[in-house]
């Protein structure tokens, strides 16, 4: 079992490796996120720990989010744990949303860090042994029904949008499921018997673009040994998505403009003009407005891509959905592996309902799989959901407790969920015994947990 420790600090480097050793894991160092690439192109290496507080870097960690989304495209498989200091909360959510599987405060604690990394190699473990299940094995669950009213309002208008063949622009935060709403819109067109593409613009780089898009001929370049259709060519009388369509550089969405504009594109090395025949479908999580008077997004690119315009709320914003989505991932996963599904024990369901899924929809999913595959109880309690990120919104309800009454009757409800409402344990974090506890839950008129 191997793990790459990426830290700029060789102290800390040293003191994981005399940690990690101990307990039978081999461990390879790197010192920044380019020495990281090397070393995972050359070594197989399963689990990362990624230090989010680089001494030297300036950018507020931009440097590690963008070897996250390099990850991500790479080495999709590689389980992700960050280390980082508590100021750095809202840099682990956003870690959490580019698939990191977990975050370990520093300085940490032996013990956590250690249960931690053993969890994902179980987790990787269950998922290996039951891969041979899911490989043959069709997806026969019909695709959920949201609840929420915000989501039932958005699928009457792109039910109305679906079947012409108007081009149309996804928002919303990372994770919300904008690709599984545009796989929807494609079932729905008059094009769902043809081809469904999907291009992750942000994987595109300038050397790469015109190739991968409208394809290249046989010597059109020197790694160019056959000729490749491009992404326009294999989606013809189908639908091709352009997702995080915002991240494509500037110098590079004249050249795709001129193709939507005129539908004519020719592959590289070849004088042949060739005719588009495509739905188009985009998604992005940036700021339009703000792009574009950046200069950093084309205006006339924004409007020829936003015929129709739908905002994907987060998954927050859609309470009603929280607990029938969350037992619906579920079962797609029971399914997946072949195992029996679980139902959600009632402290799991009040500590979902109480999270704020800064990783929306994605987050949800994984949540739940890594839940079913590790739970060794018959239902999954909140102690399964590992939601141990500091939740954003928990902590400003509590710094906006207008009285101390109100704050300490947050804080113990806090308490209580993290504990699952086991009240001897709750009553030990607080620093009460168990009957001054049950006295404030009287007070508070407060339900018992658990």
């Amino acid at each position: 079992m191997s793990v790459l420790i990426i830290d700029d600090n060789p102290e800390v480097r040293l003191s994981a490796v005399y940690l990690l050793e101990d307990h039978g894991y081999a461990v390879l160092e790197a010192d920044a996120p380019e020495c990281a690439k090397q070393l995972l192109s050359v070594k197989p290496i399963q689990l990362i720990l990624l230090d989010m507080n680089f001494s030297r870097d300036t950018t507020s960690g931009e440097e590690r989010l963008a070897f996250l989304r390099w990850l991500n495209i790479h080495y999709p498989d590689r389980a992700v744990i960050c280390l980082t200091g508590w100021s750095s909360v809202n840099l682990a959510v956003e870690a959490m949303q580019l698939g990191a599987c977990d975050f370990i405060e520093k300085p940490w604690q032996n013990e956590s860090l250690l249960a931690s990394i053993l969890d994902q190699f179980k987790l990787m473990s269950k998922q290996k042994d039951n891969a041979s299940k899911s490989v043959s094995e069709p997806h026969t669950d019909a695709p959920y029904q949201w609840q929420s009213q915000c989501m039932k309002a958005l699928e009457q208008q792109l039910q109305k949008v679906a079947p012409t063949n108007a081009t149309i622009l996804l928002t919303g935060p990372s994770g919300v499921g904008k690709s599984h709403i545009a796989q929807s819109v494609h079932q729905l067109s008059a094009r769902r018997t043809g081809p469904w593409v999907s291009v992750n613009m942000g994987s595109l780089s300038s050397s790469l673009f015109e190739s991968e898009m409208f394809g290249h001929v046989k010597g059109a370049f020197t790694d160019a040994k056959s000729a490749r259709e491009g992404r326009f060519t294999m989606a013809r009388q189908g639908t091709l998505f352009l997702d995080e369509i915002g991240t494509l550089d500037i110098s590079l969405q004249a050249k795709l403009l001129r193709v939507l504009e005129s539908g004519e594109y020719e592959r590289v090395g070849s004088s042949v003009t060739e005719q588009t025949d495509i739905r188009l479908i985009c998604a992005s999580n940036i700021d339009f407005d703000q792009a574009m008077a950046q200069a950093a997004f084309r205006t006339d690119l924004f409007y020829r891509i936003n015929t129709f315009s739908f905002s994907v709320p987060r998954f927050y914003e859609r309470r009603d959905d929280i607990l029938p989505f969350a037992q619906y991932m579920l079962a797609v996963h029971a399914q997946r592996y072949g195992l029996p599904t679980k139902s959600l024990a009632e402290c799991a369901k009040t500590k979902l309902r109480q999270y704020t899924w800064p990783g929306n929809v994605r987050e949800v999913s994984h949540v739940m799989e890594r839940a079913l595959l590790l739970s060794e109880h018959p239902v999954i309690k909140a102690t399964d959901c590992q939601l141990r990120l500091v939740d954003p919104q928990l902590e400003h309800n509590v710094n906006e407790a207008k009285t101390l009454a109100d704050i300490e009757k947050s804080h113990i409800v806090f308490i209580l969920n993290q504990c699952d409402g086991h009240i001897g344990d709750a009553a030990q974090r607080l620093g009460l015994t168990k009957s001054s506890l049950y006295r404030r839950i009287e007070k508070y008129g407060l339900k018992e947990h658990g």
